[in-house]
């Protein structure tokens, strides 16, 4: 099925679609049990997974999904499946299309790999989209009639697991779905509104919420959603998880269906804890509700991880920070030379601080491989700042190394309107869901006349429309012409503003070059700023630390209306509206002073060091910590007093939803960089670390992301962690910690049916170590089910575990004996 017959079938506009229910519980009532995986009932016991399918589909499910939520070769090698992994899912695919018959679709579930991705994890890109793709060219083979890509939690994997699929079977529709928190986010950090603009300009038929929460929590979600994108929204909420006790009845998992369809979405379904009765319920409570149409929000998308900008018409003026271009002259060149990237990481810091709304990141030394270079700028620049990123490159090939690399919305930066380079430009555009600012340049050159640069731009329109490229994903440079060359140039191009402003195309420019060969370059720099800006300019790629033409842009933004109620202007970047000589600003030397978490820091040697742990930057934090040692300082003051502060403001900013996964990591593995270091000379000089962690994913558990963030974070904090992996049976627990003298054993499960592993292995722990302190963890846990099998504790999240490892160490003196 392609994405316009799958829209079709959407979008029908007579009914609220509905999707299947949980699997796992029912392939367990008939006779599952870990190890083994759900996968692997399509092979041996194929006529329960063709029963399953059937009740769904006679429950009222217009769409079944594939039993293959773990079917990627990543999982299945930890049963030697891996080889199988194309067999089983065309296996799955071809039962769930026999009992869908021929009013219903079969949905190829693709899930998460149980890995992160690099730099927080050991998976690479290539390595995911590689075992994706062989998932998908199984589930298309089978017979699945689009794939459902769901559950995710990272961004990039999701992109990942996006690429395969138009690897595999190019031209078939898929759907996105993603896991959001209580806060309304992914774990690392995506909110609904990047999720759906991404998913849409990704060339998805649909995009979803599904599993990690309840349907309550759900409802702003798909409101969000359904506001964004244009997308038909998918939604299947769990039931409950068992951690919190019962799951919540067909009648009441019905009425919250009608709320989410009341939100926006198209197609409804339930996740974990929810059976064929929750279906029928809910296809009786939707049935005659007709769809809630929502108008998505309009301009340019363009996004990070976590934050997404609009650009164009009705959206501020957008700021494209150029500073980070090795063109320039500056210690960046010679970093990115050598592979290092400090510049680099304070130029993303400051443009962001100064109110740029993208970064533009350019490595074309032509002495180095810059395609390695793209990715490691990449990584350095989404580190550094939250803002979305402009790819710049006149090489294909680094052009491709960079959005592989980046997470979001990128701007490729950019490319003409010749033939051989507008195709493929718009091509790879859309292949990898990005925004394109294209010159309105071809083949007979540049156009001097505004009415030339327009014949182009409408051959430009017609490019995108011919290959099915959303207008609103385009930015097209005006092209700005030195006037000193010719004094008709500026009439010319801000001629070519006001034509995209009338066709609601979004414009950029290139405002320096306007003064080039021209004395006092910064005032003709600004004032044609503000001329373009009154003329319809959105974007402009431009220094955000020069004040004086941040204070015109603001300026400007108000008196051209485009900030009618003047917040930006009154509120400004930093450095607007302060007095000023009556001189021309210095070229390239105005920047703000650097704002940072660690202000908080005692002055003194461990200030610097706790800026770059709260920053993530490991090798700065190793150097300092290393100099702070050959001073005298002990290993264990390195701990208390330089890296616990940070990562307490760390913490305190994950609380608040100022950081997520990849931050936390990042500041972790920094801190980890110091403590190794302190740890060994600790050991060295005869001292304790601050504590002995024992971790495990428990007997017949495959799950081990959650887990092994959680060790990480507490090396982070000086605690000596000794992690035995997954599926660790309780007796090699047992070994380990009788002999490692631990002071907390924790345990993590995410399968609803080792959970009874997990109480029996507590059970015993305490049985047998009563001084040791036993927390549990994982996505089916909770706090009263940690009380209800003895557990000293539970934790939601990895900063949760550290503050309870803490507090349970920090009053020894009331173990239970």
């Amino acid at each position: 099925m392609n994405p316009r017959e799958l829209l079709r079938y959407l979008e029908n506009g007579k009914r609220v679609l509905i999707l299947d229910g949980g699997m796992g519980t029912l392939l367990a009532e008939k006779g599952w049990n870990p190890p083994a995986l759900p996968e692997e009932m399509n092979l041996g016991s194929p006529e329960i997974v063709e029963s399953i399918h059937a009740s769904y589909r006679s429950a009222g499910a217009d769409i079944l999904e594939t039993n293959t939520f773990g079917g990627s070769p990543v999982k299945l090698a930890a049963r030697g499946l891996d080889t199988r992994a194309k067999e089983i899912n065309a296996r799955a695919a071809s039962l769930a299309r026999s009992a869908a018959g021929s009013g219903g679709l079969v949905a190829g579930s693709v899930g998460p790999l149980g890995e992160l991705l690099a730099p927080f994890g050991k998976l690479t890109f290539e390595e995911a989209r590689k075992a994706f793709r062989i998932q998908a060219e199984g589930l298309a083979e089978g017979g699945a009639d689009f794939f459902l890509i769901e559950t995710m939690l990272d961004l990039r994997e999701a992109k990942a697991a996006v690429l395969a699929v138009k690897d595999a079977a190019p031209g078939m529709a898929f759907v996105v779905s993603f896991t959001f928190d209580r806060l309304g986010r992914t774990v690392t950090g995506t909110p609904p509104e990047v999720a759906a603009n991404w998913a849409c300009l990704a060339g998805a038929s649909g995009v979803g919420a599904n599993c990690g929460v309840g349907p309550e929590t759900y409802i702003p979600v798909v409101r969000e959603l359904a506001s964004h994108g244009g997308l038909p929204v998918f939604v299947y909420a769990n039931a409950g998880l068992p951690g919190d006790g019962d799951y919540i009845s067909p009648e009441r998992f019905a009425a919250l269906g009608q709320q989410l369809a009341g939100a926006g979405a198209r197609v409804v379904g339930g996740c974990c804890g929810t059976t064929p009765e929750h279906i029928a319920a809910l296809t009786g409570a939707l049935a005659g509700l007709l769809p809630v149409r929502s108008t998505p929000a309009r301009g340019t998308p363009l996004a990070s991880r976590s934050r997404l900008v609009l650009a164009g018409k009705g959206h501020p003026f957008l700021v494209v920070g150029e500073r980070i271009n090795v063109s320039r002259k500056s210690p960046l060149r010679d970093e990115i030379a050598r592979g290092e990237w400090r510049t680099l990481r304070e130029e993303a810091r400051n443009q962001t601080a100064a109110g740029a709304m993208v970064l533009d990141v350019n490595v074309g030394l032509p002495t180095i491989d810059q395609e390695a270079a793209m990715k490691a700028a990449v990584a350095a620049a989404e580190q550094s700042s939250d803002l979305p990123l402009s790819i710049d490159s006149d090489s294909r090939s680094v052009l491709e190394s960079g959005l592989c690399a980046v997470t979001g919305i990128p701007l490729i930066n950019s490319f003409t309107a010749r033939d051989d380079s507008l195709y493929p430009g718009i091509a790879l555009a859309k292949l990898h869901g990005a925004a394109a600012a294209v010159l309105p340049i071809d083949g007979n050159g540049l156009p001097e006349r505004a009415e030339e640069r327009i014949d182009v731009i409408r051959s430009i329109l017609a490019a995108a429309d011919s290959l099915g490229f959303p207008r609103n994903a385009l930015i097209v440079d005006g092209l700005t012409l030195a006037a000193g060359a010719d004094m008709n140039a500026t009439a010319a191009t801000l001629a070519v503003l006001a034509f995209l402003r009338d066709e609601g195309i979004t414009s950029m420019l290139g405002v320096s070059n306007i003064s080039h060969g021209m004395p006092a370059r910064a005032l003709l720099n600004r004032t044609f700023l503000a001329m373009a800006v009154s003329s319809g300019l959105d974007s402009a790629i431009m220094n955000p630390l020069d004040p004086w033409m941040m204070e015109t842009l603001a300026a400007s933004e108000l008196l051209s209306g485009r900030d009618p109620r003047g917040s930006r202007f009154l509120t400004g970047a930093p450095g607007f509206l302060s007095s000023r000589q009556s001189r021309e600003p210095a070229a390239d030397t105005s920047r703000p002073p650097e704002k940072t978490e660690a202000a908080f820091l005692p002055e003194g040697p461990y200030r610097d060091l706790g800026t770059a742990i709260i920053e993530g930057d490991s090798n700065r934090a190793g150097s300092l910590a290393g100099r702070i040692l050959d001073r005298g300082a002990s290993p264990l003051s390195v701990v208390n007093e330089g890296v616990i502060p940070a990562l307490e403001a760390v913490g305190g900013k994950y609380d608040r939803g100022e950081f997520f996964l990849p931050q936390l990591i990042f500041s972790a593995e920094a801190a980890r960089t110091v403590c190794d270091r302190a740890m060994e000379l600790l050991a060295a000089s005869g001292g304790e670390p601050r504590g002995r962690v024992l971790l495990a994913t428990v007997e017949g558990d495959l799950h081990d992301l959650g887990k092994n963030v959680v060790g990480t974070i507490l090396r982070s904090h000086g605690y000596l962690v000794t992690d035995l992996g997954k599926d660790v049976p309780c007796s090699v627990l047992l070994e380990e910690a009788e002999k490692g003298q631990y002071d907390v054993i924790g345990l993590s499960a995410l399968m609803t049916s080792t959970m009874k592993t997990m109480a029996s292995a507590v059970s015993e722990i305490r049985h047998r170590l009563p001084r040791v302190f036993v927390l549990v963890g994982g996505a089916s846990v909770s706090a009263s089910f940690a009380d209800s099998i003895g557990a000293h504790g539970f934790a939601p999240d990895a900063v949760s575990t550290v503050r309870l490892v803490e507090s349970l160490l920090g009053g020894q003196n009331e173990k239970e004996e």
